[in-house]
Order: C-alpha cells, then structure tokens, then sequence
C-alpha cells in the first residue's frame, strides 16, 4: 500500500530522480526551501483583498520556491522565486476573479485541465475545469500540505511506474469525485 510522502520525502525522489541533469531541465522541477519574507503574505492580502489566509498554505507558501515549481502537468508559478507577485498575477490577470473573491478562494496552480484553488478560509484545496460552474468544484485535499504531498506522490508513482499502487491508495482517502481528478493526473504521463 502506497502512503502519502512527506515533503522532505518528495524532495529527496526529486534529486534522486534529476540527479546529473542539466540544471536548466531541472529549474522547475525541484522544490528547494526558500525565505521568502512575510511581508509577502501581507502585500498578497491586500493586493487581492483577502481579509482571512489560511496559516498552513501561508507557512508553506513562503518556505519554499512555488514561484518556479511544478508537479506533473501543474504548475503553481512561473520564474519568480523571491516573491509571491506570481500569485497576485494570477489572480488578478484571471477574468472572473471577482467571483472567486466573493467566494474566498484564489488561483494557486494551473494545469491541464483543471485549476487548483485554494479556499482562504478553511485552506481546503479544489479543482476545477473551465465548463465546472463554482457549485461543481471538487475539493481535492483538505490542505495545501495534503495537496503538496499527494501531488508529490503521484510524481513519484509515475517516475516508478507505480500510477495503479498510486489510485488504490488515493481509493481510500478520497471521493469519487476527487478521485477523477487523481487519476487524471497520472494518467497524463
């Protein structure tokens, strides 16, 4: 039975996994701690007027390097490791973000084909798709450490060839509903 990773755990099958490659293949794909200050969190509130951000989702945004990171086909920023602007744009550049706002919940990843969300209050993590109205959204971790490390793990199924172990485990731990999502995921690769 496969268990989630811890994060020291997915960082370790990340060196393992790109040990010897290029560094300029590898700048994005590792997940290395960084100190980001927390003035950061600060100017993302009022940037995006959010009155309440989940602690756990702050603490773990501002120690490691999310603004150039991805796992699998999401990525959760794009060249910018020493700032949170990556998800102030994101936000702000997306449409309909007033109607997240009234909802508490703000852009953290993009892939394919889903969004992931994060709901600033209960720091419950979602997906959605472009043709899913709000009411559909899939709650998919109950936290952005949950989300992190089952993004990690699946990661790491797909590296060992492990995506079935992967799915039964996820089984579990997850509704039907969140389970497409899941098995999307590493069905991609």
């Amino acid at each position: 039975m496969m268990q989630l990773l811890t994060i020291d755990e997915i960082i370790s099958s990340i060196m393992e996994e790109t040990e010897g490659l290029d560094a300029e293949i590898t700048d994005g794909i590792i997940l290395s701690k960084k100190e980001i200050p927390q003035s950061e969190i600060e100017k993302l509130k009022s940037e995006l007027g959010i009155e309440y951000l989940d602690s756990a989702f702050s603490e773990y945004i501002l120690s490691y390097n999310w603004g150039n990171f991805g796992f699998l086909s999401y990525q959760f920023g794009y060249d910018d490791e020493t700032s949170l602007s990556w998800l102030i744009n994101r936000n702000l550049d997306y449409d309909e973000y007033p109607a997240l706002r009234k909802k508490n919940l703000i852009i953290i990843a993009n892939g394919d084909p889903y969004t992931i969300l994060l709901d600033c209050k209960s720091g419950e993590i979602y997906a959605f798709t472009n043709d899913m109205t709000y009411e559909e959204i899939v709650t998919v971790a109950s936290d952005f450490e949950e989300f992190v490390r089952a993004m990690g793990t699946a990661q790491y199924a797909v590296w060992k060839n492990a995506e079935k172990e992967f799915i039964e485990s996820m089984k579990r731990e997850y509704s039907e509903s969140s389970l497409k999502f899941w098995k999307e995921l590493v069905s991609v690769y």
